[in-house]
């Protein structure tokens, strides 16, 4: 990466580190050092000081993304840092940073690797950061000695105070030195923001960056996002490959702040493994990020950190994540003995700024949030219990919110389809002198750990089987570690838990962990402790200052909450404070940097008005399936099943198979693949060799979470229509038996229209309809893929399963009606029909009509249903339903295969068409290329476009210029009448003529204009005034 720099007028290009640059220009630059400021425009000649333009668009910023070999470097100079010099180089481009008047242009300049989560995907810690100015060549000097000397030149010495006034004067130094600490950290390979779960694993030569950071929820830890923010608004504004050139080229550069170190250690006796610990400290609160303080009003907390523990061998890959931060509600910790600024514990009592109501609500979001992204979530609380004491006071308050939850969670549960989760928690009040008997050491007590041993197991951790590239286990619920203040404590028991999975999963598949590994886990939490309460520390114990000693405490905390201050009291922050408050955008005279990007806004513009000329709609045809197999890997052929209408090549195959194995109770993760693998190569033979095309089929994508599997096929023919596939999954109940009931689903683009495929297994019984109810709502809202992105949020949707719904009729008359083929009949005591039609269950889904007999519970290669002693009743468990935007999707049939018996269960398939968006790239491509060069036919080519001072405002041009916008609404006149009629209406009777004295409104007329009565509208004002001679 390099950075280039012409003088007048002032603009910046990035060099990325492929084919592609940035662009940055400031409008109105100032020139302190420069005598030929006549060359740039009229609005910058008063050094933008004075001129209203020039304040408007200080906080814009013109950016373009364009390839190398479209610029004229001839009138730039090279102003990157030499290596051999200054032992200085960019490695990544952190964004814009305004402070005062001015915008800074960040890089990172020196770096060390301290971590490898995988081999492929490098963490560094920044150690500098180096600032140029973009708008100002103030401080050009700061760089200009050093440019100049490696060109030959003589540079007479500055002064020494002018140098050291200048340095500590910089306006960007303290945030360079800040991010320069060794608490901060990026990676080239992958979003840092992100954790294995959200991000995926991919074993691959070339590694793909994936932007995680602009989703809703990752975005906690972008320490950088205030100056980031703008650039990714314009990278996801790029076409696809341009927005993987974008990243590719270096220019997306998210950074996190926290602890991330790994080490090398061995696996069955002597294999050799890599084990990461990452953690990251959120930065999205409103008020103080650190100390002694709870929430804010969006549910962000205080000391709030996500950790990551990643084990890395050449056969497979762990990931176990787990979060802290403070009880989430609004307290604070204050003084109560005024007299002494140092306070015992006696003294000291936690104060409740807020109702109780007011907090609830926040408590609410926080944890909304972390079950939309993390499932389940149970609290481990580590609070003393006394009451008694200010940590007892926060305990009590933490459990009276936890009910007040699951009080409302029971009143709505069966209302809203929103309601969130019922709330668990553990009570661990672990106190010192426990913490110090137990220390870091490779042993976990077992009194801890088995109260927590059932929810380790149920949520289970993420396995990647990289010899199979597949899944075997994935995380489905969080541990949220709460303690007063998130730190020691919090730490000891991060680690207790995450051992005992790394030793329970382990020994689920067969991996005997030497002690070296537990030691050596041990001293990386240890490390990670002493690390984070370090930077925690140094920067909450100034913000603690603030509150003592103060009578209006309460008026204090409230204003921290509120305002958009870091801290808040009569103390100035520390220069460290300063800083933070700079880089994250808090200081009151911050703005938001806007960026201008002509050239791409213009042909996106034309791009969207000719669309028709580079994409076009395409019917696909799809096959989608749902079979209870029993367990049973069924040995004969399945063509009658797979083609039940004749040997048709489908574009798409999707197959859902349930209880496709049994899982063992106890069991964190499946390590049986057998039957999956049987099914998923058995239907990709049977589709390859029976279809009447002759095509090949390839296996896309397959899941498995205990009983439940998900195959996805693809006509080879189609495979390059298919990008960003990925899987979600979802358990649904406790306990070690309930991985066999859930749901997974598989996202991708079909070419422009996104996809949904979900298979589930709901829960049985005939009386269980509310059960299966919250199963439903439980997969609707549970599943997730990246950027938050829900089922609902997909262009179409199929979803097939076993969803157990029955048939609330007698077994006798089920069968009569059968026999009779009184299907409609039948259907009307179906509880899912039930469901559907009062919208509780599936609300938005169609199903087609059935026309075939229920499909459980059958004898063993049997017709008969069941002749057991439980004489269960026939019902359609077995559906498939869809939902589209636009009706995409139109079925063409749906029933049952009755030959094929080997299980309780019979198939049931659905074929669909469904209509989808095709682009061709290549044809767009050329497309952008015309309309660029027909904007440099009438604007100018880009570099006249940088150099030349008089095109600045047509660089501003957008799609409203093109108009003429009417005059702004007066009291007369509104903008948004035609014709420029006037704003008050003419009403006839009252235009005063025909009378002496002209009409009124009958002020006898009742306020209410529906009232009926009988009197005139309009009346004399001499009859009005007659009137109140009278009374």
């Amino acid at each position: 990466m390099k950075v280039y720099l012409n003088e007048v007028p002032r603009s910046f290009i990035i060099s990325g580190d492929g084919s592609y640059a940035l662009i940055i220009r400031h409008p109105y630059p100032h020139y302190k050092h420069q005598s030929h400021i006549h060359l740039h425009s009229s609005g910058s000649a008063n050094n933008g000081q004075g001129n209203d333009k020039n304040s408007l668009g200080s906080s814009k910023v013109l950016v373009e993304f364009v390839r190398k070999d479209l610029l004229n470097l001839s009138s730039y100079r090279d102003i990157t840092p030499n290596r051999a010099r200054s032992n200085k180089q960019l490695f990544g481009f952190l964004g814009l940073l305004h402070v005062g008047s001015n915008i800074y242009i960040g890089f990172i300049t020196r770096q060390t690797k301290v971590a490898s989560p995988m081999i492929g995907e490098d963490i560094y810690r920044i150690d500098t950061v180096d600032f140029y100015c973009l708008n100002s060549d103030e401080f050009d000097y700061l760089f200009n000695r050093s440019i100049e000397e490696e060109m030959g030149g003589a540079v007479a010495p500055p002064g020494q105070l002018e140098k050291d006034r200048l340095t500590t004067q910089y306006p960007a130094s303290s945030v360079s030195k800040l991010l320069g600490s060794g608490s901060f950290f990026y990676s080239k390979d992958f979003d840092i923001t992100s954790n294995l779960s959200e991000r995926g694993v991919h074993i691959s030569d070339k590694r793909k960056f994936t932007l995680v950071s602009d989703s809703p929820f990752f975005s906690r830890y972008l320490w950088n996002s205030y100056m980031i923010n703008e650039f990714i608004e314009f990278r996801n504004r790029l076409s696809l490959p341009d927005r993987k050139q974008f990243d590719d080229n270096g220019f997306m550069t998210p950074i996190t702040r926290g602890y991330a170190q790994t080490v090398n250690s061995y696996v069955n006796q002597g294999e050799e493994c890599l084990l990461t610990l990452i953690s990251k400290q959120a930065c999205k609160k409103n008020g103080p990020l650190f100390g002694d303080w709870g929430c804010d009003d969006n549910g962000a907390v205080s000391n709030f950190v996500e950790t990551e523990v990643v084990i890395y061998t050449k056969k497979i890959c762990f990931s176990y994540v787990i979060v802290r931060g403070n009880v989430p509600t609004f307290w604070e910790l204050v003084n109560s003995n005024k007299k002494s600024l140092l306070g015992s514990k006696k003294n000291k009592r936690i104060d409740f700024p807020r109702s109780f109501e007011a907090s609830q609500n926040a408590f609410n979001r926080h944890f909304e949030r972390l079950i939309n992204q993390y499932n389940e979530v149970r609290i481990v609380n580590c609070l003393s219990d006394d009451p008694k004491s200010y940590k007892g006071q926060l305990d009590m308050r933490l459990k009276n919110h936890i009910s007040s939850l699951n009080e409302n969670y029971r009143k709505e549960a069966n209302k809203n389809s929103n309601a969130i989760y019922k709330l668990s928690y553990t009570d661990i009040p672990l106190t010192s002198s426990a913490m110090k008997k137990i220390g870091y050491s490779s042993h976990n007590p077992s009194d801890i750990v088995n109260r927590l041993v059932d929810s380790i197991i149920d949520f289970g951790a993420l396995f990647y089987d990289i010899s199979r590239q597949e899944y075997i286990g994935k995380q489905l619920g969080i541990f949220r570690v709460d303690s007063f203040n998130s730190l020691a404590k919090a730490d000891l028991i991060s680690k207790i838990i995450t051992q005992e999975v790394i030793e329970l999963a382990f020994r689920d598949i067969g991996i005997t962990a030497d002690h070296d590994l537990y030691i050596k886990h041990s001293q990386l939490w240890a490390e990670n402790n002493d690390h984070l309460t370090k930077i925690t520390v140094s920067y909450a114990s100034n913000s603690s200052k603030l509150q003592r000693s103060s009578d209006a405490s309460t008026k204090s905390s409230v204003k921290s909450h509120l305002s958009k201050k870091y801290l808040s009291g009569v103390m100035e922050p520390k220069p460290s404070e300063m800083a933070m408050l700079k880089l994250l955008g808090r200081l009151q005279d911050q703005v938001n940097i806007v960026l201008c990007n002509p050239i791409h806004d213009y042909v996106t513009r034309e791009l969207n008005k000719r669309s028709k000329e580079y994409s076009y709609d395409k019917d696909i045809s799809i096959f989608s399936c749902t079979f209870n197999v029993n367990g049973s890997c069924y040995k004969e052929s399945i063509t009658d099943w797979i083609f039940p209408e004749g040997y048709k090549a489908y574009d798409l195959v999707f197959v859902g198979i349930q209880e496709i194995v049994e899982l063992s109770a106890g069991q964190m993760v499946n390590t049986d693949p057998t039957n999956k693998i049987f099914w998923e190569n058995k239907i990709k033979k049977t589709l390859t060799r029976y279809n009447s095309e002759g095509v090949p089929y390839i296996s896309l994508w397959s899941g498995h979470i205990g009983g439940i599997a998900l195959f996805l096929y693809v006509k080879e023919t189609e495979v390059s229509n298919i990008n960003n596939v990925e899987g979600a999954f979802k358990k649904t109940g406790f306990g070690g038996m309930s991985a066999n009931k859930g749901g997974i689903a598989v996202s991708f683009y079909y070419s422009n229209t996104e996809i949904c495929f979900v298979c589930s297994h709901l829960a049985a019984g005939l009386s269980n309809v509310d059960e299966r109810h919250q199963n439903y709502k439980t997969i609707a809202k549970g599943i997730k893929f990246s950027k938050n992105r829900r089922i609902k949020d997909h262009d179409a949707v199929i979803w097939v399963g076993d969803f157990n719904f029955r048939i609330d009729l007698p077994i006798e008359q089920v069968k009569y009606l059968i026999d009779k083929k009184d299907y409609g009949r039948l259907f009307e005591f179906d509880q899912l029909n039930k469901q559907m039609a009062s919208g509780e269950t599936f609300p938005f889904y169609d199903e087609m009509e059935i026309t075939f007999s229920p499909t459980y519970k059958f004898d063993h290669d049997s017709n008969n249903y069941d002749t057991s002693e439980k004489q269960r009743i026939p019902a359609w468990t077995d559906r498939i339903l869809h939902m589209s935007r636009n009706n995409i999707i139109k079925q063409l049939s749906y029933n049952s295969v009755d030959s094929i018996r080997f299980s309780d269960h019979r198939p049931v398939y659905a074929l669909f068409t469904m209509s989808v968006n095709i682009i061709n790239e290549a044809i767009k491509r050329n497309l952008e290329n015309e309309l660029q060069e027909e904007y440099r036919e009438n604007v100018g080519d880009i570099n006249e476009s940088l150099i030349a001072s008089n095109n600045i405002h047509l660089l501003f041009h957008d799609e409203f210029n093109n108009k003429d916008l009417p005059p702004p609404s007066s009291e007369l006149r509104k903008w948004w009448l035609e014709g420029g009629r006037p704003a008050k209406i003419n009403i006839p009777e009252l235009n005063n003529s025909g009378t002496e004295d002209g009409y009124i409104i009958n002020p006898r007329l009742p306020s209410n204009p529906f009232t009926p009565v009988e009197m005139n509208e309009f009346v004399s004002k001499k009859s009005v005034l007659d009137f109140k001679a009278h009374e």
